[in-house]
């Protein structure tokens, strides 16, 4: 056994925050790697030491093994704990690890590169004797054999990546139609995100829940499972809320599966943290999907029902030592749930959004746990996965665990940029998810999203708000005739006005000084008497019409972000009191809906296309958009080129008729 004195996290974000903070519980030294785009991250300052690897892009930092082996030997470096993403899961890594007299926490190569092929996974679980979908996972790759194996199996069929993960290189087919255009586009993202085009093709459940067993073993043989996380709200394959129990399982279900989840990892002598993937229809059949080689990023949820520190565990493990619970030992008490913060447009296809954030500052609701790599002033960029936190609620019982999640989101600020907190809200809000009747498919299905619509009351009071925090902020800043009321005139009655900008409505807001504290002000006929209560450097207390409010503000140059629990947030822009300049628009142009970089370019100036017909595909935060024709025409001029990197709202292309 050899005891770790110093790990290198080959990891960043929360996830190597979450691993510091054990290591510092467990008197372990902390190095942190980076990429240039990181250089200001939180957990670079969190770490006891960190090394510069370069690079923006994770191909030149978090995925380049040499530069992390090289911060290993620079640091003194014992261990590497890989988190989960980028070479967690990596045979070739942990290979090169071992040989380098490094320890890797996680599981031993040979059970990483037995599960790393989808296809291979599955052979071994169907000779242990664990449930498998039926499906196609041979060889042969060719298009016709993928399509004969298809049509064999009967539609709906999955189209899965075998090295992959994450929703990439997945594809539903319903049709003997749209199986060639998928086979080619499935393949081409799996090679692009894990180089591999290999595929395997399964039957398709319409209907299914998405249940995964965390699972751990040590190298003395041990195995284990550590309960289940029910993962089914998902959206574009990818998990965005996760809780544990499951309401679908009963105690004897759990017990099956739970002996499953264990039989898989013993049959690859499984000694580390892992996760049994399985998908259970409304029958209450399940069967193995996958088995995930690496801490999950839901893992927290089990530790709150468990009271495991799993990074410990994994830790310890490493080390040698064996596990020390048994299955008879562990049991769950309450409920968790977690819930996924992106920087994302719901409204819009869930497209990644990028920014800085301005504010970031959870509320007061109890019981909450909140993992995140992100600070005020921290930006989120193109180069990586836009999660910027995982929010975790903890309550005696689901019903209780669902309303404090719920409020959580509300309170927390996170003012500066786009991000999915509104949808996650009205997710918990949901009669069907609250009764927990829902499968994979629950976001489409039974869950309309309704973008936030501010009423004229709400975004009223937020401008008045806005008045009284910018009229204290000129208060703060004179020096001349400070003693008299701010605003006097000659004309008392005279009001001032100032202008607010919310997309594309402007609210006037007039209004004149009554004190130093209080203000009349008029919004569109309505009469507002707002007093100023105090003002810290992103808190507002004031009361308007004797209703009393604490927003949060995050105050920008050109745009004051406010918010308040009960009806969310707003960035009002401040106009100038002189007039803008119109941005001048293309005819036919098609911009950039994201920061990305253009993966392909499928038309050429004079290309005749049809509405619907794909021109590009950009690719950001790991994820690849095709940008459609919107009506037919001819492709004029093309402004971009393949393996380019374009800013948000940059111009693509033009057409015309």
């Amino acid at each position: 056994m050899h005891l770790i004195q110093k790990i290198l996290i080959a990891n960043r974000g929360e996830i190597a925050l979450r691993i510091m903070r054990t290591c510092t519980q467990m008197g372990i030294a902390t190095v942190a790697v980076y990429s240039d785009a990181d250089e200001n991250a939180l957990f670079v300052k969190y770490a006891d030491e960190a090394v510069c690897i370069g690079g923006r892009n994770a191909s030149e930092s978090y995925l380049d093994q040499h530069k992390i082996l090289e911060a290993a030997k620079l640091t003194g470096a014992d261990a590497i704990h890989p988190g989960y993403g980028f070479l967690s899961e990596n045979t070739g890594f942990a290979q090169r690890c071992a040989d380098e007299g490094l320890i890797f926490i996680g599981p031993n190569p040979t059970a990483i590169e037995a599960m790393g092929s989808k296809i291979g996974a599955k052979n071994i679980m169907q000779q242990r004797g664990v449930p498998t979908i039926p499906g196609y996972n041979g060889e042969r790759q060719d298009a016709d054999t993928l399509t004969a194996e298809a049509l064999h199996i009967g539609f709906p069929v999955l189209l899965k990546a075998s090295a992959g993960g994450g929703g990439k290189g997945m594809r539903i087919v319903r049709a003997a139609a749209d199986l060639a255009k998928s086979i080619e586009a499935a393949k081409r993202e799996a090679l692009s995100a894990f180089g591999d085009d290999t595929l395997l093709i399964e039957k398709y459940f319409d209907s299914a829940r998405h249940i995964e067993f965390q699972i751990f073993g040590d190298k003395h043989g041990n195995a284990i499972h550590c309960f289940e996380r029910e993962c089914s709200i998902q959206r574009r394959y990818q998990k965005i809320i996760e809780e544990t129990p499951s309401p679908a399982l009963t105690p004897a279900l759990r017990q099956t599966m739970g002996h499953a989840a264990v039989e898989a990892a013993k049959a690859i002598g499984y000694d580390n943290a892992g996760t049994v993937e399985f998908i259970l229809t409304p029958e209450g059949d399940f069967y193995f999907l996958e088995v995930n080689t690496r801490l999950q990023v839901e893992h927290p949820v089990t530790e709150m029902v468990t009271g495991l520190d799993l990074v410990q565990l994994q830790i310890e493990v490493a080390q040698g030592l064996p596990l020390p619970v048994r299955q008879k030992d562990l049991q769950q008490k309450g409920h968790a749930i977690e819930c996924r913060l992106y920087a994302e447009d719901s409204a819009n296809n869930f497209l990644p959004t990028t920014g800085t954030i301005h504010l970031w500052q959870p509320g007061k609701t109890g019981g909450m746990r909140y993992d995140t790599g992100v600070e005020s002033g921290s930006v989120i960029d193109i180069y990586y996965d836009p999660m910027i936190a995982k929010v975790i609620a903890y309550a005696p019982n689901r019903f209780d665990c669902i309303r404090q999640m719920r409020r959580a989101l509300q309170e927390l600020a996170v003012l500066g940029l786009t991000t999915n907190k509104d949808f996650l809200i009205q997710i918990l809000g949901n009669s069907h998810f609250i009764e927990g009747r829902f499968d994979t498919h629950f976001i489409g299905n039974h869950f309309t999203y309704n973008a936030q619509h501010l009423t004229e009351y709400a975004v009223q009071h937020f401008a008045v708000a806005a008045l009284l925090w910018e009229w204290q902020q000129r208060n703060r800043k004179r020096t001349l005739l400070s003693q008299l009321p701010s605003g006097w005139r000659n004309n008392f009655y005279q009001n001032q006005t100032a202008v607010f900008r919310w997309g594309s409505t402007e609210i006037e807001c007039a209004y004149h000084a009554k004190s130093n504290t209080a203000l009349d002000v008029y919004i569109a006929g309505n009469y507002f008497d707002a007093t100023l209560n105090s003002a810290e450097p992103h808190a507002l207390v004031c009361t308007i019409n004797r209703h009393r409010f604490c927003f949060s503000v995050a105050d920008t140059p050109a745009v004051l972000h406010l918010q308040w629990p009960d009806w969310g947030s707003i960035a009002l822009q401040k106009v100038s009191p002189f007039p803008e300049k119109e941005k001048e628009t293309i005819k036919g142009a098609y911009a950039a809906p994201m920061p990305g970089e253009v993966v392909m370019v499928l038309v050429k100036p004079g290309d005749a296309v049809k509405t619907g017909d794909t021109l590009l595909v950009l690719s950001s935060m790991k994820m690849e958009n095709a940008i459609e024709a919107t009506e037919n025409g001819t492709v004029a001029e093309v402004f971009v080129q393949e393996k380019s990197f374009v800013e948000a709202d940059a111009l693509l292309l033009k057409m015309e008729g």
